[in-house]
Formats: C-alpha cells, sequence, structure tokens
C-alpha cells in the first residue's frame, strides 16, 4: 500500500514503530502501544454491549477523543459528533444517540452518560478479565480490519438555526487525509514535529485535520486545544497549527512566533488583513481549507493576504451547471451541492458568495448577500449581516451593523447617547441603499454593534443575532 493510500487501521496496527509518540499532554507522552491497547480495551466493552448502537462522543482531550471515536468503529457502533457543545447540546439527545461519552460536565440528559477516564478504568479491567479467559487471538479478530464503509454522523454546529445530520462513511475521511499530502508532503521528514491546534475534535474539520491527520501520517498532537494566542509563545520545536479565522484575528504579532510550518484554517472566510498580519509574523501563509461537513475537503489557498484563488484537490472536480457549479468528489458520499457562487479562472476560482443567500420577502427574491456587501462597501461600515426578520407573520429585513468608527459604536451602544446619533447613521445608510435596491430589499430594522457573533470557528450564529431583534424597536 502506497503511503498516501494508508488506511486508519494500517496506521494502528500495521508494522509500526510501538514506542514512538503519538500524543503529547502538558506533563506526559502516549506512545503507540498505549493508544492502541486503549482502543482495544475500550472497543471491547463497547461491543459486548447490543443496545447501544450510537455513541455521541462529547470530548476535547484530542488523545481521549482519538481513542474513544476509533475503539466505537472497532465496536461496530456508529460515533456521533455534535458539532458544538453548548446548554442546549444535549435537549434532544435521545433521538441522536444512545450512549454519551465525555471529558465535560454532563448531568440530567436522556440517555447513560459516562466521564471517559471513568469508563476507561472500566475497560482495562474488562479486557484485562477477557485476556485471562480468551486467547490473545479472540480477542485481536475484533482488531483484525476496520470496515471502511463505517458510518459517522454529524450534526452541523447550528449557527444557522437547529443542527442538520450528516452522514459519512469512514473511506471519505480516509480519502480527505491524503488530500492533505497535496499540502504538506514534506513535512513528516522534519525532526520533532508536533501539531498543535485551537479547535475542538468533534466537527468535521476538527476529525479531519486535528486528529485522524497525525494519526494517519504519524505526526504526534498535543491532547489540549490552546485557548489564548499568547499560549502559542511557549512552543520552542516546529509545529503544524490547526486554526481557525476567529483565533487568527485575535493573534497578538507582538509575542514570538513559534517555527510554524503549515497553518491551516477554516470554517468561515480569512480576513485578507488577518492573513497578512499572520504571513508577516509567522513567515508562513495561512492555508485555508474550503469545504463543509456534506462535502468533506474540496480546495484550498495559501493567503498571505492577497486574495489567492482557491485551488481543488485532486480529487474533487466542480461541474458546471445552469445555476453555478455541483460537486463531484470521492469524499462527498453522493453530496454533490455547492452552496456559494464561484467565479473561475482556469482550474482555480474564487468566491463570490452564497446560493442560499436568497430569500423572498412579499413575492420578491432578495439578495442577503448583495445587501451584506452594499452595507460593507459603504464607508461608515465595517462589517454587516442581514437576515430575515418576522413580526406579525409578515417578514423583512434585518440588519447588524459594526460601525468603522469605533467611538461612535460606543456613543450608540451608550444609553445616554443621544437618539438622534443613531437615526442618523441608519437614515444615511437607508438612503444610501436606496441606490441600489428595491425598496422591499432595504432593512427595516438596524441593530449597531461593536462585534458580530461568532462560535469558536469564526461562523456567526443566527440565533443569537435574531435575539437582537426581539425588542419592537
Amino acid at each position: 500500500m502506497k503511503r498516501n493510500e494508508l488506511s486508519l487501521h494500517e496506521a494502528l496496527f500495521g508494522n509500526y514503530d510501538k514506542n514512538k509518540i503519538v500524543a503529547y499532554s502538558k506533563n506526559s507522552s502516549f506512545t503507540h502501544k498505549d493508544f492502541t491497547d486503549s482502543i482495544k480495551a475500550l472497543g471491547l466493552w463497547l461491543f459486548q454491549d447490543d443496545t447501544v448502537k450510537n455513541i455521541a462522543i462529547c470530548i476535547e482531550n484530542a488523545h481521549s477523543f482519538s481513542i474513544a471515536i476509533i475503539a466505537a468503529m472497532y465496536a461496530r457502533k456508529t460515533p456521533v459528533l455534535l458539532g458544538n457543545i453548548t446548554a442546549h447540546t444535549f435537549d434532544d439527545i435521545k433521538d441522536k444517540a444512545d450512549l454519551v461519552i465525555s471529558d465535560l460536565n454532563i448531568e440530567r440528559i436522556a440517555v447513560p452518560a459516562f466521564d471517559f477516564s471513568e469508563l476507561q478504568k472500566k475497560a482495562e479491567e474488562f479486557y484485562r478479565e477477557q485476556k485471562s479467559l480468551k486467547s490473545e487471538s479472540e480477542i485481536d479478530s475484533l482488531f483484525s480490519s476496520l470496515d471502511e464503509k463505517s458510518p459517522i454522523i454529524f450534526y452541523t454546529s447550528g449557527t444557522t438555526g437547529k443542527s442538520k445530520r450528516v452522514n459519512k462513511s469512514l473511506k471519505s475521511m480516509q480519502i480527505d487525509i491524503t488530500c492533505s499530502y497535496e499540502l504538506s508532503d514534506s513535512l513528516e521528514s522534519i525532526d520533532n514535529l508536533k501539531l498543535i491546534s485551537t479547535v475542538p475534535p468533534y466537527h468535521m474539520y476538527g476529525l479531519t485535520y486535528r486528529i485522524f491527520m497525525p494519526i494517519l501520517r504519524h505526526i504526534p498532537m498535543t491532547t489540549y486545544m490552546i485557548r489564548f494566542p499568547e499560549e502559542l509563545e511557549n512552543y520552542k520545536g516546529t509545529v503544524i497549527l490547526i486554526t481557525s479565522p476567529a483565533f487568527v484575528k485575535r493573534l497578538d504579532t507582538h509575542i514570538k512566533a513559534p517555527d510554524i510550518r503549515l497553518c491551516l484554517s477554516a470554517g468561515s472566510p480569512m480576513p485578507d488583513d488577518a492573513a497578512l498580519a499572520f504571513y508577516s509574523w509567522a513567515d508562513c501563509p495561512v492555508t485555508e481549507i474550503y469545504g463543509s461537513t456534506e462535502s468533506n475537503s474540496m480546495a484550498h489557498r495559501d493567503n498571505r493576504g492577497d486574495k489567492p484563488l482557491f485551488i481543488p484537490f485532486s480529487a474533487v472536480k466542480f461541474v458546471k451547471t445552469d445555476d453555478g457549479y455541483k460537486l463531484d468528489s470521492l469524499m462527498s458520499d453522493g453530496y454533490d451541492r455547492i452552496d456559494d457562487n464561484l467565479e473561475f479562472e482556469g482550474p482555480y476560482f474564487r468566491i463570490t458568495g452564497r446560493k442560499d443567500k436568497i430569500v423572498k420577502i412579499e413575492e420578491n427574491r432578495v439578495s442577503l448577500t448583495q445587501i451584506e456587501n452594499l452595507l460593507k462597501d459603504n464607508p461608515l461600515i465595517k462589517d454587516a449581516v442581514a437576515l430575515v426578520i418576522t413580526r406579525n407573520r409578515r417578514s423583512c429585513i434585518g440588519a447588524v451593523c459594526v460601525l468603522n468608527n469605533e467611538s461612535i459604536a460606543q456613543n450608540i451602544n451608550n444609553q445616554t447617547a443621544a437618539a438622534f446619533d443613531r437615526k442618523s447613521v441608519v437614515n444615511a445608510l437607508k438612503e444610501y441603499l436606496k441606490g441600489y435596491l428595491p425598496a422591499v430589499a432595504i432593512p427595516r430594522y438596524f441593530r449597531i454593534v461593536e462585534t458580530i457573533p461568532v462560535n469558536h470557528m469564526g461562523k456567526r450564529i443566527t440565533p443569537l443575532l435574531e435575539e437582537l431583534f426581539h425588542d419592537k424597536a
């Protein structure tokens, strides 16, 4: 088997150095043997319970998460990744999973839940008992192969409302990892290379690049998630950084940059100024991954703040249709929809907006993307989001805006600010939009904020934006 066709099973149980380090915590390290022994113990424990089919894995520790998801697949169970962990994540868990394994503080949910550390101790005790009763070959038969058709269920993060179920296969995930060789084939020859991350593992991007990529490519990963940019100063060796636009935008470029050889980002577009600042700081471009939960990875670009075009991965083709492009990909598990408008220059492309941001207002088609772009083109506005607001069973457009002048924004948000200040800004924006939009598309309601609310991946959280319009003003 070629190196870039390596399967997860081969990476785990092939002829490799069992003393090689798989993961680092802040105080210890874990060898390949530690890793596979833990997978065997938990896999055997999960396999003996026929009542459990779907297992929700809500673990931030990368090493523990890896053990849990891989053990579940060997045990013929289906891992369920919930995308985002919030106060309401487990409200409908009974419809999604039969069991929850977590390292978070979870109480009073409708299905059995285990703390990972406690469950692993039970599993290791059970494994020792079984080894005394059965031959090694009987136990190892469970781990003799891993079906590439093994399903993995994802739930989107719910940033646009209710989370959506997406069914994927292990095979599509493994193809996704082979694509990463197109980005970093030379990195494995670097001594003492580590993978560090600012994102959790329980969504498509995290699972692909924080978990499966280092396992299949035998690159040691840190177990913990970096939460603050200042923590990057602590890394003295050579690293791969798995991150997001939200983290890069907060980066303090006055701190000393570690030796970053590859920086991956996904989830939302990277602002040009943030990409330029990162490149100037780390002497490494931000490699943006264009993809989705449904499609896996589709394309990439090395962003130095210079608006580069996206390059499709070799396993991906974009097929021209009457209304844009559809996806032809070995990773998509049959999904072929492209939600973005793409503009090609030869084999490469740029993203010009979202297809699905066309809405109907009073029987008129309205582009939310157009409204947002017009607002952001106005010198008063730094950032803007347009969304549909429903009041008294009638729909209209609302706009959430961040002003360019921070002092104006602070005055408007100050309770003592004169109403004239806010009204004058809103009136100026409405008058400006009249030159470009029909009356039905001009936002009826405006909200001025200091920042647009986003999650850890930099994706805008529509329910929080909608809450800004719950008053009647």
